[in-house]
This record gives C-alpha cells, sequence and structure tokens, in this order.
C-alpha cells in the first residue's frame, strides 16, 4: 500500500505541474487576446469618428446648398422690391427678405459649428491612430515573446506527460481512476497528508480511530469529510 501512495504522490505532483504549465500558457494567451481587444477598441472609435465625420461633412454640404438657395431668393425678393406697387406688398417682400437672411446666418453659424466638430473629430482621430501605431508594435514584440514562452512552455508540457504515462503505469486501473475522479472535482488535488489527525486537504479532523487506521498504512483510507486520498505525516515533515 506503501507503494500505490508513493506512486499517487508521485501522479499528483506530475499533474499539479501539469495544471501549473496549462494555466500560465492560458494566462499568457489571454493577456494577448486583452491587448488585441484593445487595440480593436481604438480601430473601433476611429470608424465610429470617421462615421461621424462623414455625417457631419454631408450636413455642411447640405446646409451650404441650401444657403445658396436662400440667398438667390433673397436676391430675388430684392430685385422685385424695385417694382411693387403697394405699401403692403413692400413690406411682405422685405419681411421674407430679412427672414431668409436670418435663416441663412442660423445656417452660417451651423456650418461653421460643424466645421469646428470635424476638425476635433479629426484631432481626435489622429489620436485615436497613434496609439494604435504604439499598440500594434508592442502587440507584435509582445506576441513574439508570449508565443515563444507558450512553445518552451508545451515542450516542458510534452515531456512531462510522458513521465506521467511512465508513473499512470504503475498504478492500477481502479486505483487511477478513482484517483482521476477525485483529482477533477478536488480542484487538482486528490492525496493528501494528515498531520497531527488533521486532514491538509480540508483542515479537518479526522476520527481517531481512523487516525490510527491511517498510521498503519495497510490500506488505503479517504477523509470523511473532503473524500481525499489521505496518507500519514509527521508534523515535523509538514511544509
Amino acid at each position: 500500500m506503501k507503494a500505490n501512495i508513493s506512486h499517487l504522490r508521485e501522479l499528483q505532483a506530475i499533474d499539479l505541474k501539469i495544471s501549473t504549465l496549462d494555466k500560465e500558457i492560458a494566462a499568457g494567451s489571454a493577456e494577448i487576446d486583452s491587448r488585441r481587444a484593445s487595440l480593436d477598441g481604438h480601430k473601433e472609435i476611429i470608424v465610429q469618428l470617421t462615421e461621424k465625420i462623414a455625417a457631419n461633412d454631408q450636413r455642411r454640404r447640405e446646409l451650404e446648398a441650401e444657403l445658396a438657395d436662400e440667398q438667390v431668393r433673397i436676391k430675388d425678393r430684392q430685385a422685385k422690391l424695385m417694382n411693387v406697387q403697394t405699401n403692403r406688398e413692400y413690406q411682405s417682400i422685405l419681411k421674407e427678405t430679412e427672414d431668409g437672411k436670418k435663416v441663412n446666418t442660423q445656417r452660417e453659424e451651423a456650418v461653421v459649428q460643424l466645421m469646428e466638430e470635424i476638425e476635433a473629430l479629426n484631432a481626435k482621430i489622429e489620436e485615436e491612430a497613434k496609439i494604435c501605431d504604439e499598440d500594434e508594435k508592442m502587440l507584435a514584440e509582445d506576441v513574439a515573446a508570449v508565443e515563444k514562452k507558450i512553445s518552451q512552455f508545451n515542450t516542458e508540457k510534452t515531456k512531462i506527460l510522458k513521465t506521467r504515462e511512465s508513473k499512470a503505469s504503475a498504478v492500477t486501473a481502479s486505483l487511477l481512476k478513482k484517483y482521476t475522479a477525485i483529482r477533477d472535482k478536488r480542484n487538482g488535488l486528490a492525496i493528501v497528508p494528515v498531520t497531527g489527525g488533521v486532514c491538509r486537504g480540508c483542515f479537518m479532523n479526522i476520527p481517531p480511530q481512523l487516525y490510527n487506521d491511517l498510521m498503519k498504512e495497510d490500506k488505503l483510507i479517504s477523509c470523511p469529510t473532503c473524500h481525499r486520498i489521505m496518507f500519514h505525516e509527521a508534523e515535523t515533515e509538514e511544509v
């Protein structure tokens, strides 16, 4: 039974190392994904700003066309003033002319405002473009570094997996199945030491008789609380 415990402890140490490597690989990939998402966010901002500029520019052209049309009408009305026959007609045309001038003044102000907005939006695009350029350069460097690191992790993991196959072959199929089931349920920790009558998996006291049986080391015993496989370890050996 001591041999089984020893094999399981070695196997768990290997599995924990593999789990650590998997987390490192996932963390590296997540970091790159996060940087790409940030870069894509800046690019999306540029797209939105560009669309807004296009909309403002379209509205500016419409206002300028309306300005020109109204100016033609104002000139026509001013020409008619020379030929009016009655004061009422004169006052009516004069009012229309003044109203047209007021509307055109508003249009001119709106055009100026749109042009100022377009200028501000273009400045913002330049700012975002600079950020994108810098982020793309940094991302390229980071991708190369992370890919190299992940490649190293994968190489190391391949070697460890070969060692795991050797260690797993020393364990019976039924025990390996039990170990795997517990490991999957208990966050990668299937076999734990017991020191001073306390399970180091869940840190709960185990019954005295069970503790006595554990010290005999003649059979596999599971923790009654967390159901991990237990082995006795003197308190002075605990790390």
